[in-house]
């Protein structure tokens, strides 16, 4: 999803609402993180788009509707929604801004490969997909779309995935992992999150692997990443050595290396497009 949105879902989920939050009903609250809304008339033409390891659907709000993704160098037009999950690098949103607004969805970690019947790799290649991919049921999505009301669309969107589900894989270590790593803004180990938590590296790794299809490594790189773009862009000075150690980066270079492999830009050149 759009980077900036991204990071408003992470300030409302700390107490500092910036956009609207709708949650899940009881019955599916174990399979969606929750419902976001955000307004796209402010957006800038040419978005990074990001994702922090959960699964999400971004609908828009008419099913015609189409954007455009730029996907290292391929164009991609989707229609309706789309998907991201995974890890993603250098792919940007073109013409967001052509929509009034989003519908966006997260899926708790473990949930959406099992909804879907998808293989836990589904992202490891395909980091934007859409609803076809994924097997979205299509008299469902007319039904969803023949609501004019979001809080009416949602509800029809829980009560498919009500139907799909079969069972609650829910761990508190593995939660508590993903909490710890949230909180520590990526500037942890994996050998302090096998301290901290108390479990042991292969459990950790499998836990990773098993619910979001990514290693616990990875999931710690993005969650840093995160904070140090964040951090970049509310920067006024743009002191980029400051900014890297803040991030919890060893120096300057270190920060240039990881940033651009996920924007396909140095700091500065995407801060001064921003």
């Amino acid at each position: 999803m759009p980077i900036d949105h991204l990071r408003q879902i992470i300030k409302s989920i700390n107490g500092n609402p910036n956009c609207e939050r709708i949650a899940p009903s009881e019955s599916v609250k174990n399979y969606i993180e929750g419902f976001y809304i955000f307004s796209c008339d402010d957006m800038a033409q040419n978005q990074l788009v990001f994702n922090d390891g959960l699964p999400t659907i971004i609908f828009f709000p008419s099913i015609t509707d189409q954007i455009d993704i730029q996907n290292n160098g391929s164009l991609i037009t989707f229609k309706t929604a789309w998907i991201n999950g995974g890890i993603m690098k250098s792919i940007y949103v073109n013409n967001l801004n052509k929509v009034k607004s989003i519908l966006v969805m997260r899926f708790k970690s473990y949930a959406f490969y099992d909804i879907f019947n998808l293989p836990l790799h589904f992202f490891r290649n395909k980091c934007v997909a859409s609803l076809a991919d994924i097997g979205f049921d299509t008299f469902v999505l007319n039904k969803i779309y023949g609501e004019q009301q979001n809080i009416q669309r949602i509800r029809q969107i829980e009560s498919y995935i009500e139907q799909k589900v079969l069972s609650s894989k829910s761990n508190a270590l593995f939660d508590a992992a993903i909490g710890y790593i949230n909180e520590m803004k990526g500037q942890t180990s994996v050998l302090d999150v096998v301290c901290q938590i108390g479990v042991n590296y292969k459990w950790l790794e499998r836990s990773f692997l098993n619910c979001l299809g990514i290693s616990p490594k990875e999931y710690i790189l993005l969650q840093r990443f995160i904070f140090a773009y964040g951090n970049l862009i509310e920067s006024k000075n743009k002191d980029l050595t400051e900014i890297a150690l803040k991030s919890g980066f060893y120096d300057y270079n270190h920060f240039l290396k990881e940033f651009k492999s996920y924007t396909g830009k140095t700091p500065l050149d995407y801060a001064s497009n921003s």
